[in-house]
């Protein structure tokens, strides 16, 4: 049954719907079991330890770094070599790549161990959560290195473009670790390293079902010391390192705040712009998984030549993310006050409210322009971005230090410089420069930024008027707004921006679920 599950085959847009389909489903499942965890934490063990939990995984993304120059380009030229019928050079793909990364994860896990070690000289912890706080991120390292040793196998969904079969995972992994962690929290003393208990249990999970996947869809396919190539590691590292470096760059703009605000503003700060970024990070994750989803078309369709398929596919994306995404945007505009107010009542909600504006803020312009930053990789052309996205992040940490010492802005100025620093990288270089690497003009995705405007501006005055009737001041009433208005946004939003045949695609599923 497990087998048949996995080796379902579909036509490319079915592919994709589904693919789009599972992605949601497993970012609600997630989100929800996120935000149903968070106010129980907090009031369990408080905001600054809750903000560690965040932080941990910060410094997670921090040790992915070594793990991206290797592997972001992996699937990439495992995928083409495999459409191309070139067995051989598949087979030495894979082989290298699963060696390497069983060094690396050794490599990682040392350094990782060294810093856990010595991690109260690194950041401001409070004496009475030292113990519990080196506990979580020891456990989340070692979930880290066994998370880097398995990482070949995660090719399999992606070449096959069976994409739902990550976001099953993910959401399985979701589901076993908040019964985890919420078992600890009712049997034992509340401890922030429950978190990474829970974490660690689904992961393994997570790992087992990644095991299969790779089974059944390549059975035959096995890593052998003998295919082992430092020739083909130096090629995947010499164009996997420009996004390592890209993502350096990102993680300067908007993923070392919280380090900054531990740092330079203390512990309760960080908590607080945890929380408060929950929310936004929930949006931002389903951006790019839903862009994700048409990454493997994308390669396809580039390495068979179809150029004008490449384009079709980007905007065609650009305006289906629009449409999605846009929802809990203009929700969390309209309603954000009153949802922090029932979600968390221990803390400041107009704080909170006016921390998550400000880092949506970016948002708002660029959803639909998501499907761009993948061009820099179906071309092979990341050098460019990668310079950009790190000096840009360099900018940007520069002027949030200066604000922080000089201003009393403090969260504030950590949550916005960042903003600002995107939206000029985003209009000054990725549009352009996607379209330039394609052979089309400058100014031909910008339209990508009127989908994003246009969905958001409709939403919001959609919510308004709908806010004069339903003003969510219960968990009831919020539920049944959320319902109405995402119901009556996403009709608004795909009559507007969605032709006919993009709404047939994004229809697709449910009609053929009809049909049987």
């Amino acid at each position: 049954m497990i087998k048949r599950f996995i080796e379902l085959d579909f036509s490319r847009n079915k592919q994709n719907v589904i693919n789009i389909s599972a992605s949601i489903v497993n970012m609600l499942i997630t989100t929800l079991i996120s935000f149903c965890l968070s106010p129980y934490i907090v009031k369990n063990i408080g905001v600054e330890a809750n903000g560690f939990v965040t932080l941990a995984n910060s410094f997670i993304t921090y040790a992915t770094l070594a793990s991206t120059a290797l592997n972001s380009m992996g699937s990439r030229f495992l995928m083409i070599a495999y459409y191309n019928d070139e067995k051989e050079k598949v087979e030495k793909y894979y082989s290298s790549l699963f060696f390497a990364d069983l060094i690396l994860a050794w490599i990682l896990g040392s350094m990782g161990a060294v810093c856990v070690w010595r991690l109260e000289f690194i950041l401001e912890i409070p004496k009475i959560l030292v113990s519990d706080v080196k506990l979580l991120f020891g456990i989340l390292f070692l979930n880290f290195v066994l998370a880097t040793t398995i990482t070949v196998w995660n090719t399999g969904p992606y070449i096959k473009n069976r994409l739902y079969l990550d976001s099953l995972t993910t959401a399985v992994n979701s589901v076993i670790r908040a019964i985890v962690i919420l078992g600890l929290f009712l049997c034992l003393e509340p401890s922030v390293c429950f978190v990474g208990v829970g974490t660690l249990a689904g992961g393994v999970v997570g790992y087992t079902l990644r095991f299969f996947y790779k089974k059944y869809l390549f059975s035959d396919l096995k890593a052998k010391i003998n295919n082992f190539s430092f020739s083909i590691i130096k090629e995947l590292v010499s164009s996997g390192i420009w996004n390592s470096i890209s993502s350096l760059g990102t993680i300067l703009t908007s993923s070392l705040d919280l380090l900054v605000a531990n740092l330079f503003v203390g512990a309760t700060a960080m908590g607080v712009l945890s929380v408060a970024k929950m929310m936004p990070t929930f949006v931002s994750s389903l951006i790019s998984t839903i862009a994700a989803v048409f990454t493997p078309s994308l390669i396809i369709d580039y390495a068979k030549g179809k150029k004008e398929g490449v384009v079709n596919t980007i905007n065609q994306s650009s305006k289906i993310i629009s449409v999605i995404c846009s929802l809990p945007l203009g929700f969390l505009i309209v309603y954000g006050k009153e949802f922090y107010l029932l979600w968390q009542p221990s803390q400041d909600a107009e704080l909170l409210y006016s921390l998550s504006i400000i880092t949506i803020l970016g948002r708002v312009f660029f959803t639909g322009t998501e499907p761009l930053f993948n061009v820099f990789t179906v071309v092979n052309k990341v050098k460019q971005n990668s310079v950009v996205t790190l000096l840009n992040g360099f900018i940007s940490i520069l002027i949030t230090y200066i604000c922080v010492r000089n201003t009393n802005w403090g969260v504030y100025a950590i949550a916005g410089v960042s903003v600002v620093c995107c939206f000029l990288k985003n209009m000054l270089f990725v549009i352009p420069y996607s379209a330039k690497y394609l052979g089309l003009k400058k100014k031909t995705f910008y339209n990508t930024v009127v989908y994003s405007i246009v969905c958001c501006v409709v939403l919001c005055m959609f919510g308004s008027i709908e806010k004069m009737i339903v003003e969510g001041e219960t968990w009831l009433e919020l539920i049944f707004a959320g319902i109405i208005f995402a119901v009556g946004g996403f009709i608004i939003t795909t009559i507007l921006i969605l032709n006919k045949r993009e709404r047939e695609y994004l229809f697709g599923l449910v009609k053929n679920k009809v049909k049987r």
